[in-house]
C-alpha cells in the first residue's frame, strides 16, 4: 500500500499581550508513514460540482485523471506516493495550482480520518464555500473562512473545521512549525474564537520532496473557564448569519472552509494572480518559483449528491451493458493516468443510476480498516459515484474485478 510521510504537531493555544488567541506551544508528537487509500485522496475533487453549470462525465473524469497523472505510486512494499515535481513546476500555473489544491484537500480528509478517527461519508463532509442552508447560518459570510467542515456522524452537532495548505516545495525539516505555518495557525485560532471556539485543524502538504509529506496540527483550545470573549476587532456577521453556540466535545470534535477572495494576500511572497480554469477561480502565488495553494471558487461545493449534477454525469457517461451492480447499470469506464508520463496506474469513474445503500459504503470502510490496504485495486463509493484506482497494471482491470470488491 502506498504511503505518505505524516508529522503530528500538538499545539496549545493561549492569549498574547494584545489579548489575541495564538499558538503558545507546539510540539512534534509523532512522525510516521500513513497509508493512502487513493479513491479517498480524490474524494473532495470527485464531489466538487459547479452549482450553476453542468459538468459532463468526460470533464470530471479528466480532472481526476489530471491529478493522478502528476503523482507516482505503486503497490510494492515500502512504496511512497510522490509527485512528478519537475512536471508540476513546468506546468501552467493554473494547472499546477489545481493539482496542488486537489492533493492538499485530499490529504486533509485522509489525515483527519486517520488521526481524529473521523468515520463520516460524503454526507458528513461539506465545503465552506457552499454550505447547505441548515449550516450556512452558523458561520460568518465575510472574512476568513476555512476549507472543509467535517461533521461527526456519531456525535450530533459536533464539527471540526479543517484548513488545507498545499505547496510544491520540499517539506520543512524543523521540529517546530515554520513562521508561515504559525501565522496561518494564528489566523485559524482567530476564526475559531469568533465562532465560539470552534474546533479547528490544519493539514500542510508539500509535494516537492521524494514523497508527499503532511504536517497535521492538533489544536487544543483554552478550557471553557479560561476563554475570553472575541476581541472587538472581530468582523460583524452578514445579515441573516449567526455565530454558533459553543459546542461540546472539545478539540477533537469535527469541521473547516476556504478563504474569502483576497485573504491569502498575507501569505503571498509575490504577485497575486487570478486564473480561471473550467469555470473556477484560482488564487496563485507567483514570484518565487513555487506554487501556492489554489483558491476554490465560491460556486464550487461538495454537491455530487445533488440530483441534477449526478444525473447529468450519468447521462453523459459511456454505457456498458456488462457493468451492473445489484441489477442497476453502472456507466463509465477506465482511463490510464499517463497524461504527463508513462504510468501503470488506471482510474475508473463509474456513475450509478441510483444511490447505493449507506451500508455498502460502511462495509467498504470496515473492510479497508480490517486489512484491505494491500489490494492492488482500490475501490470506494461516494453516493452514486464509484471511484477505483488500479496500481501496477499493464491493462485496465475488468468490471468484475471492481464489482467483486463492492460485494
Amino acid at each position: 500500500m502506498p504511503t505518505v510521510d505524516l508529522r503530528i504537531f500538538r499545539c496549545e493555544s493561549g492569549y498574547n499581550a494584545n489579548g489575541e488567541l495564538v499558538v503558545v506551544r507546539a510540539k512534534l508528537d509523532k512522525h510516521r508513514p500513513i497509508d493512502v487509500w487513493l479513491p479517498s485522496l480524490l474524494k473532495v475533487n470527485t464531489l466538487a460540482a459547479p452549482l450553476r453549470r453542468k459538468m459532463a462525465y468526460r470533464i470530471k473524469q479528466h480532472e481526476l485523471n489530471l491529478v493522478l497523472s502528476f503523482l507516482s505510486m505503486s503497490n510494492s512494499n515500502n512504496s511512497r506516493v510522490g509527485a512528478r515535481v519537475a512536471d508540476l513546476k513546468s506546468a501552467a500555473r493554473h494547472i499546477g495550482a489545481f493539482v496542488t489544491e486537489s492533493v492538499g484537500m485530499g490529504m486533509l480528509t485522509a489525515t483527519v480520518s486517520d488521526h481524529f478517527r473521523w468515520s463520516g461519508n460524503h454526507d458528513d463532509l461539506e465545503h465552506f464555500d457552499a454550505l447547505p442552508a441548515r449550516l450556512a447560518g452558523d458561520y460568518y459570510r465575510r472574512g476568513v473562512r476555512r476549507d472543509l467542515l467535517f461533521l461527526d456522524p456519531t456525535a450530533g452537532v459536533s464539527r471540526m473545521a479543517g484548513e488545507a495548505r498545499g505547496r510544491s516545495t520540499r517539506p520543512p525539516t524543523k521540529m517546530r512549525p515554520t513562521a508561515e505555518q504559525r501565522r496561518r495557525l494564528n489566523q485559524m485560532l482567530g476564526w475559531s474564537e469568533r465562532h465560539s471556539y470552534h474546533p479547528v485543524t490544519m493539514a500542510w502538504t508539500c509535494l516537492g520532496g521524494p514523497a508527499l509529506a503532511v504536517d497535521l496540527f492538533d489544536m487544543t483550545l483554552p478550557p471553557s473557564g479560561q476563554r475570553r470573549p472575541a476581541s472587538s476587532s472581530a468582523p460583524e456577521p452578514s445579515p441573516g448569519s449567526r455565530v454558533p453556540e459553543a459546542e461540546a466535545g472539545g478539540p477533537r470534535s469535527i469541521a473547516r472552509a476556504g478563504d474569502a477572495p483576497g485573504d491569502r494576500a498575507a501569505e503571498s511572497h509575490g504577485e497575486q494572480i487570478n486564473e480561471r480554469l473550467a469555470g473556477r477561480s484560482y488564487h496563485v502565488v507567483d514570484g518565487t518559483g513555487e506554487l501556492g495553494f489554489a483558491e476554490m471558487d465560491f460556486e464550487m461545493g461538495m454537491r455530487a449528491y445533488v440530483p441534477n449534477f449526478v444525473d447529468y454525469l450519468y447521462e453523459t457517461a459511456p454505457e456498458n451493458d456488462r457493468q451492473v451492480l445489484d441489477d442497476e447499470p453502472v456507466r463509465g469506464g477506465w482511463v490510464k493516468t499517463d497524461l504527463v508520463g508513462s504510468s501503470k496506474t488506471h482510474l475508473f469513474l463509474g456513475v450509478l443510476r441510483r444511490e447505493q445503500l449507506e451500508e455498502r459504503q460502511d462495509m467498504l470502510r470496515r473492510r479497508r480498516l480490517e486489512g484491505g490496504w494491500t489490494d492492488d485495486i482500490q475501490v470506494d463509493v461516494f453516493g452514486r459515484l464509484i471511484v477505483a484506482v488500479a496500481l501496477d497494471s499493464a491493462a485496465a482491470p475488468s468490471w468484475e474485478q471492481v464489482s467483486t470488491r463492492l460485494e
